[in-house]
């Protein structure tokens, strides 16, 4: 059996803000609101700008494009993850010894 891979969307990797909701009235007298939405937190804990800088970069995982859409292999993203934590790890220990 092949090995299903598994792909995240930007808003699986990044956060978002809280988005209130807002009432509006539209040119024919109707009054709309457009729902709130809960602030999010992404698995990398970075804003979508900060992702977007960290890739070019070099230093985050390209996505790949299937029509409009950015996704990226959940592999490559928890390969990341994890060389990140060692070297925020590793950073860590460094000033303990240093005594920092």
């Amino acid at each position: 059996m092949t090995p299903v891979n598994k792909y995240l969307r930007m808003a699986d990797l990044a956060n978002y803000p809280e988005c209130k909701a807002k009432t509006y009235i539209t040119k024919s007298g109707q009054q709309r609101t457009v729902t709130a939405k809960a602030a999010t937190r992404g698995i990398t804990g970075f804003s979508v700008k900060h992702i977007y800088h960290l890739i070019n970069q070099g230093s985050f995982p390209k996505p790949f494009k299937i029509g409009r859409a950015s996704l990226w292999r959940l592999s490559e993203i928890n390969n990341w993850l994890d060389s990140h934590g060692q070297q925020t790890d590793n950073h860590t220990n460094a000033n303990a010894k240093e005594g920092v």
